[in-house]
């Protein structure tokens, strides 16, 4: 019995091993090595004058500029925008530009969009089979010595290419367009923008809503890859100044400073931003009680124009609505300089565990993050309530209505914490 035990048990290991060695002989042998992978030349840049190896500016970097002038304004009836844009183009590379390229993020939601083929049926969080939309461009003109000429431009997908009659001078040569457009307002917008349904009315949280410069720099020259949801945005910087036309009924917030305070605002309004910016303590602005209250809002006008400014930005969002609640604090930071913190939300989200503590979660994130990284660079830090769970633009972030607690302090320090890297800190996602 012994015996044929042995035997039994030799003859499994001996079948084994032929099976190991049949199984090694047909499978090809990996040429992974992740010691390559992460070798200290996983950016194989060696510098230039242009950009030194470890990315910081040579000393004949250079960097293209976008200025922008934008009106806009937002029917609450139709969801949808008309907008008006006026872009200043400088050209500080060493090369002349025949043409320049454009951005038309909007363009995603068309349904011949690269995005929706990339997309399942059954749908997915960078696109919206449900909704039909995309810029409608209705002129793009260039303008020289205050006479407007119309453009020879194409648009393919989220893109547009402006053919110039003569070319943008290399070093400081400058082009300016103008292009009037307007589009529908999608539900859901990839997780970026979009619009909510709340018990006193729509929030409108408006984000990639004018056409942007693509940039061209000195690695691939125009960045020209189609929008397709997932990948966020390379973009210039400049200055942005802009005008939302809104119901009058509405609260408006947006990126970089408001500018027109007296004209928006009641003067108890102005008085109570007075105060927040001198307290440490949230302040309210507008009341739950007073959602549905005329006085809440300036009389005498079915309209109203908000007017913003953002410096040295590459990009500027903003939020409407007749239902929010609004309030505000100061932040200290560290040069000496102070900054206003502030919140926008529906009654709905109106409890001691969620969005009555956001302006205190704004304020501590960026008086921190300004401690540690680098001091947060724009006037006001707004926190908006809407149906986008977390996206960060200049100065502004977009998150959940529903969030609360934990979940609330999570993605605002998050969000906020984009301001640096890439809003800031310019990188190419």
């Amino acid at each position: 019995m012994k015996k044929t035990l042995s035997w039994l048990l030799a003859s499994f290991l001996f079948t084994s091993i032929l099976r190991a060695q049949t199984i090694t002989a047909t499978v090809p042998k990996s040429i992974y090595d992740q010691h390559e992978a992460f070798a200290p030349m996983f950016y194989p840049s060696f510098g230039d004058e242009v950009r030194a190896a470890d990315g910081t500016p040579g000393p004949k970097y250079w960097q293209n500029r976008a200025d922008y002038n934008i009106t806009a304004s937002l029917d609450d009836e139709q969801q949808s925008l008309d907008g008006s844009v006026t872009i200043t183009y400088t050209n500080n590379s060493p090369q002349s530009l025949p043409f320049v390229w454009l951005q038309l993020d909007q363009n995603i939601y068309n349904q011949e969009s690269r995005s929706v083929a990339a997309t399942a049926v059954t749908g997915g969080r960078w696109a919206n089979r449900n909704f039909n939309g995309g810029y409608n461009i209705t002129s793009v003109n260039l303008i020289e010595n205050g006479k407007e000429t119309r453009a020879n431009y194409l648009i393919s997908d989220t893109r547009m290419q402006i053919k110039l009659p003569s070319s943008v001078k290399p070093q400081g040569g400058k082009l300016q367009i103008r292009i009037t457009y307007n589009f529908k307002i999608p539900e859901y917008g990839t997780d970026r923008m979009g619009r909510l349904n709340t018990r006193n009315g729509w929030i409108y949280e408006i984000a990639q809503w004018y056409p942007r410069m693509c940039v061209y720099d000195n690695i691939y020259g125009w960045n020209t890859l189609p929008y397709l949801g997932q990948g966020e945005f390379y973009l210039e910087y400049g200055n942005i100044d802009y005008s939302i036309t809104a119901p009058a009924s509405h609260i408006v917030v947006g990126s970089g400073e408001l500018l027109n305070p007296q004209e928006v605002l009641t003067a108890e309004q102005i008085s109570r931003l007075r105060t927040a910016s001198q307290s440490d303590k949230t302040v309210i602005i507008r009341s739950e009680s007073e959602i549905n209250q005329i006085s809440s809002r300036p009389s005498g006008k079915q309209k109203l124009t908000w007017k913003f400014r953002c410096t040295n930005t590459r990009d500027v969002a903003w939020a409407s609505s007749k239902a929010f609640v609004w309030d505000a604090a100061r932040m200290n930071l560290p040069s000496g300089k102070k900054a206003l913190a502030q919140s926008v939300y529906p009654v709905e989200s109106a409890t001691d565990s969620a969005w009555k503590r956001s302006t205190e979660y704004v304020k501590g994130a960026i008086e921190y993050y300004s401690g540690y990284v680098y001091e947060f660079s724009y006037p006001v830090a707004t926190n908006v309530a809407g149906i986008v769970g977390g996206m960060e633009y200049p100065g502004i972030v977009f998150c959940g209505s529903k969030a609360k607690g934990e979940s609330l302090w999570g993605v605002t320090s998050h969000e906020f914490g984009h301001n640096w890297f890439p809003l800031i800190v310019g990188s190419n996602d």
